[in-house]
């Protein structure tokens, strides 16, 4: 089962705190990227946020929005900075001793002015309210998101085992080319010493030799066995109900390149050669599509 990256989910809910409503977007990348956009109040989450994104997305970049309208009930109140104001005071008499100043009463005005003398007294969110509350939300949000990301793997799971046929139908085809590579070897062979050395035929058991050399030499039995069995593991895990599978697929994938480019490099027959590159634009297209399986 195949889970693409690219994606989309969002939720709202309406709680107690207020209304609470979040945007998730999510794209390709090879390792897990969590950004998130909080309101102030709201940031002491961060983290468990991430955990519960991360609990649901193996890898890819997450981009997160949040917003928050709180209901009013009175929860700002203005509030006297005291310890400014006794500190200020103190300041002003002790100026006052310093420059033989003439006592004098400093007045109200001068120190509501005063930066930070008058401060926003906000009540504390209940953090146990607002996480539940939170939870719910992107859990919601990650159900949408997952359901994207499932309806697109279902896309590309078939477009990649589609692509996987391709090749078990080529390499067997490569794999029947090989066997008849050795006999025309030994025709071939046979018709050049005819040529240069009229009559030499009869050394049988030279022939035999040159021809052993040259099957060892261009034999791709393993390679073909490998590049076999590399393709079932693939399909298997495509068709698993694990839908994690995409850097499992990705390093499978670097084996088929690897078989692939030895049995093109043993191969001396102009047709299997010509599979070989219709082989490796096909594993191309499948490593450009593995950047967006999760």
């Amino acid at each position: 089962m195949l889970k693409s990256m690219t994606a989309y989910g969002r939720a709202k809910i309406s709680s107690k705190l207020g209304t609470l409503a979040v945007e998730i977007h999510s794209v390709n990348r090879k390792h897990l990227e969590i950004q998130t956009n909080l309101p102030r109040e709201l940031l002491p989450f961060d983290h468990d946020i991430k955990k519960w994104i991360s609990e649901k997305v193996s890898r890819g970049q997450i981009n997160l929005r949040l917003t928050a309208s709180f209901e009013e009930s009175g929860s700002q109140k203005l509030k006297l900075n005291t310890p400014l104001a006794q500190q200020l005071q103190g300041l002003c008499h002790t100026l006052q001793e310093v420059v033989k100043a003439p006592d004098g009463k400093v007045g109200l005005e001068f120190f509501l002015n005063f930066p930070g003398m008058i401060v926003v007294d906000e009540e504390t969110i209940d953090p146990a309210l607002c996480r539940a509350a939170l939870q719910e939300l992107i859990q919601s949000a990650m159900v949408n998101l997952n359901a994207m990301k499932q309806a697109e793997g279902d896309v590309l799971q078939h477009e990649l085992l589609g692509r996987l046929q391709f090749l078990q139908s080529a390499i067997k085809e490569i794999g029947q080319q090989s066997l008849q590579a050795t006999e025309k070897y030994r025709t071939k062979l046979k018709e050049r010493l005819e040529e240069v050395l009229p009559g030499c035929l009869e050394n049988e058991d030279r022939i035999l030799r040159e021809i052993c050399v040259y099957a060892d030499k261009v034999d791709i039995t393993e390679e073909i066995v490998r590049f076999q069995s590399h393709l079932e593991q693939s399909e298997q895990l495509i068709r698993s109900s694990n839908d994690r599978i995409g850097k499992n697929l990705e390093f499978l994938l670097q084996e088929l390149h690897r078989e692939m480019n030895t049995i093109g490099s043993k191969t001396g027959d102009v047709h299997v050669s010509h599979i070989v590159v219709n082989c490796k634009t096909e594993l191309e297209r499948i490593r450009e599509q593995l950047q967006n399986v999760e």
